[in-house]
């Protein structure tokens, strides 16, 4: 298997860093300032671990994920476009062809236009995307997030949790690779109890006052929110309450890629 070297990979984080960190400038639709960064390093992280399970060639999969949404500010035609930015990247940095033509096409593919018939790296890029963006509780911290920074009221938010988790779960199908499929049942599981926790929690009917104060963190900490950023603050709100404490190891699992 051939692989970029370790200098390569880290002048491609040098571009995205430079590219990603602060885009958009202001709030823009689903998007923010930097969560398409952290967005990308948490797909790596899950697509290494899928790729893992499918036996996909890692020297494909790590490369294409950190340039997947290299051009995000394209919208729809993000995936295509970036192929050919990440191509001349590559060429620039002097990736040897046929590794190169692997990369690209993952990247090409990656929103939605793979098949079962694509290679694994395709797929298993694919799949971490979709189940990073959609399934777990990141993709409930995003939820939050998004509705904070549109003004939305915090309990509105929650009671729109009903409606939410069941159109997640219809993506689902859309999944295609095995550890992909297991991926997202078991983070959709997690997530809908996840949700029904804080649903109880301001309904009254909880008692963790903690699991309170972390989704109130979040909904408070919207505008240029990341994850890796806020996660000291939670841990100190969730202290030495269990409930918290899962919640906060949960997140570091998911974005370590590990579950």
């Amino acid at each position: 298997m051939d692989s970029l070297p370790p200098t390569t990979l880290d002048r491609i984080d040098a571009i995205i860093t430079d590219r990603l960190a602060d885009w958009p400038p202001q709030w823009e639709g689903f998007h923010w300032p930097g969560y398409t960064l952290e967005h990308t390093y948490r797909v790596r992280n899950l697509a290494l671990a899928l790729g893992e399970r499918e036996g996909a060639d890692p020297g494909v999969v790590e490369p294409a994920a950190l340039l997947h949404d290299i051009a995000k500010a394209e919208g729809r035609e993000h995936a295509r476009i970036g192929a050919g930015e990440a191509d001349h990247i590559l060429h620039d940095l002097n990736a040897a062809d046929h590794l190169r033509a692997r990369i690209v096409e993952a990247i090409a593919l990656h929103s939605g236009d793979n098949t079962a018939d694509h290679p694994i790296e395709n797929l298993v890029l694919g799949d971490a995307d979709l189940i990073d963006a959609n399934f777990g509780y990141v993709a409930t911290w995003r939820f939050i997030t998004i509705r904070a920074g549109h003004d939305m009221p915090l309990p509105e938010t929650i009671a729109g949790m009903v409606e939410w988790l069941p159109k997640k779960d219809e993506l689902q199908a859309l999944l295609l690779t095995d550890a992909g499929r297991a991926c997202a049942a078991e983070r959709s599981r997690a997530m809908h109890g996840f949700c029904q926790d804080i649903a109880a929690v301001f309904d009254g009917a909880g008692t963790a006052l903690p699991l309170r104060r972390l989704v109130e963190q979040i909904a408070s900490d919207y505008a240029r929110a990341s994850l890796t950023v806020q996660m000291p603050a939670l841990r100190e709100l969730a202290g030495d309450d269990a409930a918290a404490v899962t919640v906060c190891e949960r997140f570091e699992e998911e974005i370590a890629g590990r579950r």
